[in-house]
């Protein structure tokens, strides 16, 4: 603990472009320890199957569907067998309603919706790949104890957008990320366990979710395929 005390002062006394690098070394070792960024670096496409639930009638699934070099995003959301299909583009923004069996109502997301989806291609990829490129700036905190563990707290942050994120000084791996977004909803995950994707990418699998907007606490599952072929008009209204 005394160590941990000496190392908190020195962090706190240390200069913002050294605290950037401490974050950046950071991330590297996440890289290194979940496959190497030069799997990272290859990914393409993503999705992303979750599931929702704390024995609710709101329980849900969620399926994300993601083209990054075209900056895409196809989300599916499934209540009570309804699907409720949002989706974004660099040139359309829109969401579906079922109205009954496969009939849709068909609107237009809202600009702050929109905003939303578009950060989040890339954030639900990792929020601090390529931070900097996407307008974050990473500040070192300092290591502080978590329960048994003992991480890396680093905030993450652009003009509307705030994460701290919490990373296992003995693993390097993710334990905890907090999301403040533009529309005041705050997200708190902490992960519980890792799976390794057929890519040979490693990602958190198990997570208990909280939103300051739901208000109760979730089991969350996730299953992740990386670079999988979408069919040209997946991405379309």
């Amino acid at each position: 603990m005394r160590k941990l005390i000496l190392f908190f002062f020195l962090v706190t006394g240390i200069s913002i472009e050294n605290k950037a690098q401490l974050a950046g070394e950071v991330f590297d070792k996440f890289y290194m320890a979940t496959g190497g960024i030069s799997l990272w670096n290859n990914v393409k496409t993503y999705t992303i199957n979750q599931t929702f639930v704390s024995n609710a009638a709101s329980d849900y699934t969620m399926e994300i569907k993601v083209s990054m070099p075209e900056m895409t995003m196809l989300k599916t959301k499934t209540i009570m067998k309804r699907h409720f299909i949002y989706g974004v583009s660099p040139s359309d923004a829109f969401y579906k309603i079922p109205t009954g069996g496969t009939i849709y109502q068909t609107k237009n997301l809202s600009e702050k919706e929109t905003v939303n989806m578009r950060r989040e291609i890339s954030d639900l990829f990792a929020p601090f790949y390529k931070f900097e490129a996407r307008g974050y700036i990473a500040t070192y905190v300092g290591l502080e104890a978590m329960g048994a563990q003992t991480v890396h707290h680093i905030e993450l942050a652009s003009s509307d957008t705030k994460f701290d994120l919490y990373f296992n000084n003995s693993t390097d791996l993710l334990s905890k990320q907090k999301i403040r977004t533009a529309s005041g909803e705050e997200i708190t995950q902490e992960f519980t366990s890792y799976s390794t994707s057929a890519f040979g990418i490693r990602y958190p699998s198990s997570a208990t979710y909280y939103s300051n907007i739901d208000k109760r606490n979730v089991r969350l599952t996730t299953n992740i395929v990386y670079n999988p072929m979408f069919d040209e008009g997946t991405f379309k209204r």
